[in-house]
């Protein structure tokens, strides 16, 4: 991938791509949407020269045509173009906002000039003006109108273009929410979790603080095996609210996969980290559950914990390594306790 430009340069690509798809009567949808604006930012060279053939020859771009250069040049990305993809669609979901907006100035303005162009003539129309002038104002209004007829046409365009964009924005965040959500629980999924760290990473100095919690519910296949997966995915979804409530809204919850967990505590030191794992491990174990079908009690659900602090120069990798070691220690110790990273 070769998305590269800043939010303006985002914008000024958005806003070229859609006049053109309009002039050549282009379906303003997603996928258009995108290889229009990867004409405009050159990102793909080879795209440009094929769909400046496509539009020489047939005056526009059919939709087979379009789908056909998506899976060719966009579409087969390998694994590594993954953190690329993702800049890309949040500046483009960032344009779309901007655009949506520009769309309903710019077609207000436009009418407001249409009006006033046709008041004008009007006012024109009850001067004498004379023989040698009325012809040129008989031209004028007839201009005027054309001008006018053209500016409602292109209002309506106007109207289609924003109404794609609105719904390219509902897809976006549909799919972005789909991608890094965990189905379950509704949790953020690991996806989240690297590319928020990523975030953080980025934006903070390196000697900021960054603790990080692992959690792992105890013995959690054998719970499954006892008493069924429908009351174990009950237990899940209850530990995923229990983490929503117990973290600051600064700290982000992740579903790792299976029964575990992570907590990225962005700006805290790992004391205040320890002090949260120990409170949901406290909460997790006083929590009384029943057995839907008897109401007989279960014994209590518990969960042994991780905790680090990540060092300067530190990649994720190790980091989440040093975090999984101190949960290990804590299974080893006995489980149902919180145990600090070396």
């Amino acid at each position: 991938m070769r998305f590269s430009e800043n939010s303006d340069q985002a914008a000024s690509f958005v806003r070229q791509a859609i006049p053109k798809m309009v002039k050549h009567n282009i379906v303003p949808n997603p996928l258009n949407f995108t290889l229009w604006y990867s004409y405009y930012s050159n990102a793909f060279p080879t795209l440009n020269a094929e769909l400046d053939h496509a539009i020489s020859r047939y005056g526009t771009c059919s939709q087979q045509v379009s789908e056909s250069l998506f899976l060719q040049h966009i579409s087969q990305l390998d694994d590594s173009s993954e953190q690329e993809l993702q800049k890309f669609q949040k500046a483009f979901s960032q344009t779309m906002n901007t655009l949506s907006t520009s769309l309903d100035e710019t077609a207000k303005q436009t009418n407001d000039h249409s009006s006033a162009l046709k008041v004008n003539i009007d006012t024109l129309g009850n001067y004498d003006l004379g023989e040698q002038l009325a012809p040129v104002l008989d031209d004028l209004n007839a201009n005027a109108n054309a001008i006018c007829d053209a500016n409602d046409q292109f209002q309506g365009q106007l109207s289609m273009a924003k109404a794609e964009i609105d719904a390219l924005k509902e897809e976006l965040q549909k799919s972005r929410l789909e991608a890094n959500t965990d189905q379950l629980t509704g949790l953020y999924n690991r996806r989240a979790f690297e590319a928020i760290y990523t975030e953080f990473k980025d934006t903070e100095s390196e000697e900021e603080d960054l603790a990080l919690i692992i959690m792992d519910i105890d013995k959690f296949k054998l719970f499954n095996d006892t008493h069924g997966h429908l009351l174990g995915d009950k237990i899940l979804k209850f530990v995923a609210e229990l983490l929503k409530n117990e973290c600051p809204d600064s700290i982000m919850p992740v579903r790792f996969g299976g029964e575990e967990f992570a907590i990225l505590c962005p700006n805290l030191s790992l004391d205040k980290a320890h002090t949260i794992a120990e409170n949901i491990r406290k909460v997790l174990a006083s929590k009384c559950f029943k057995l839907n079908k008897t109401g007989e009690k279960i014994p209590p659900v518990t969960a042994s914990f991780g905790v680090a602090a990540q060092q300067v120069g530190e990649d994720l990798s190790n980091f989440i390594e040093r975090a999984d070691q101190a949960l290990y220690k804590a299974k080893d110790g006995g489980r149902n306790m919180v145990m600090l990273a070396a």
